[in-house]
């Protein structure tokens, strides 16, 4: 009798998806999901709602989007309501600026890399920021920072002996995208004791020790702020890592998503861009990874994000760009977002009270976000059996679960790790095991 289902199955489907795993939307996610439609039905559990905590999803938890960037995203996509009075003269000030740089309106495509305008404002943007010359053609639009990095990795494996250098604990879509590359993610261990910083001495053993196995390292990624570890590197750190890549001819990855979200007294972002621009001596290949999922913007559904190239040959380069054609554009709407996030309302520009409005919601955020920073570490740190690092910025804690050895025992005995025993039977959190 014919099966009633198709003909692929696993052994014809690509051996690097199954392998791939993605923590933050995989076991646990879906137990989580299970429990909520158990809830609606009607099963009793001890408690009666789920809070889905596994991404960074800001506004499912209520945080409000900036008026003036939703005012004019609205006017962008009804036009015609420019010529009422719903809008702030300013919002439709910006709202025909973009119309007429664009030369279309929102729903025809851009340059696959962006819309020019928009790349030209980031460029002002990270010259502000760094004190360094960038350059339009060097910054690529896309749907957030995941399309930008399985680009970017895409072009970089070149064979199956490939490693990367990964920091861990560390986001889990460089490990699902490397495996899905044929790819080797070569961790490097953050120190918990000395707040999740970098050993230098490590690092280097680490690539050797890899090397030594016939692993062609090739790039390291620094995750700064630190997702999900919460440090912030000083720029003495950023320089040390900077020589660690020149010296074995690395190319560094800098995913540099929470620049904004940095809550510790006496401590600020500063950019690898800057170091390594600063190093005329030192030219390393970099990638910078930004988005408007993050920071204080948190519109993550908007789906915008750029990359930075810089140091590359032009040969190189030139593939970068062509695989950037093979996507076409990132969605326009995405696009508005990050021109808006690097090109606020400023006071030479625009009125005192739509300046005012946007710093002062601005400012209420991040404050909220410090805020809850501490609440978090501070009640986490008076839980029996658990430990946790001062969260210094970024958008997560990370802390370590003191488990007894019978729980341990009991999760060996189910051939399961302790950790996502403890999370599957009691709390449901994102756990990276290392």
């Amino acid at each position: 009798m014919a099966s009633s289902k198709g003909f692929l199955s696993l052994s014809s489907l690509s051996q690097g998806v199954i392998k791939a795993e993605y923590a933050v939307r995989g076991t646990m996610a879906i137990r989580a999901k299970k429990i909520k439609e158990e809830l609606q039905q009607g099963k009793k559990f001890p408690f009666t709602e789920i809070t889905e905590c596994n991404v960074g999803n800001p506004q499912v938890f209520g945080q409000v989007p900036l008026t003036f960037n939703r005012q004019v995203i609205s006017g962008l996509m009804n036009p015609e309501l420019l010529s009422s009075n719903i809008y702030h003269k300013d919002v439709k000030k910006r709202v025909e600026y973009y119309l007429n740089k664009m030369g279309c309106g929102m729903g025809a495509y851009s340059d696959s890399a962006g819309h020019r305008v928009i790349k030209e404002n980031v460029t002002k943007f990270l010259e502000k920021r760094d004190g360094h010359s960038s350059h339009p053609d060097n910054i690529f639009l896309t749907d957030g920072v995941t399309l930008g990095l399985h680009m970017v990795l895409q072009a970089l494996v070149s064979g199956p002996n490939d490693g990367f250098m990964i920091p861990v604990p560390q986001y889990p879509l460089y490990t699902a995208i490397l495996a899905m590359q044929n790819a080797h993610a070569v961790p490097y261990y953050l120190n918990e004791d000395k707040g999740w910083r970098i050993d230098m001495h490590k690092l280097q053993e680490t690539y050797e020790r890899h090397a030594k196995k016939g692993i062609n390292v090739k790039a390291i990624c620094i995750i700064n702020p630190g997702n999900p570890t919460g440090q912030v590197l000083s720029e003495s750190e950023i320089q040390q890592i900077v020589d660690f890549a020149y010296k074995n001819k690395l190319t560094i990855l800098a995913d540099e998503v929470y620049q904004q979200n940095v809550y510790k007294d006496g401590v600020s972002f500063v950019s690898v861009k800057k170091v390594v621009a600063a190093n005329k001596s030192k030219p390393v290949d970099l990638f910078s990874f930004n988005s408007a999922s993050k920071g204080i913007l948190g519109e993550c559904g908007l789906r915008g994000g750029y990359f930075e190239t810089y140091n590359l040959r032009d040969e190189v380069f030139e593939q970068i760009q062509k695989l950037r054609t093979m996507y076409v554009c990132s969605n326009t709407t995405g696009q508005i977002i990050i021109d808006l996030m690097v090109n606020p309302p400023n006071r030479s520009e625009n009125s005192l009270e739509v300046v005012d409005q946007y710093e002062r919601e601005k400012q209420e955020l991040l404050t909220s976000l410090k805020n809850r920073a501490h609440i978090v570490t501070q009640y986490l740190k008076k839980m029996k059996n658990v430990t946790c690092n001062e969260i210094e910025g970024a958008m997560y804690a990370f802390p370590r679960l003191h488990l007894s050895q019978k729980a341990i025992d009991e999760a060996h005995a189910r051939n399961m790790k302790p950790d996502l025993f403890y999370t599957m039977e009691g709390i449901l959190i994102v756990c990276f095991t290392f």
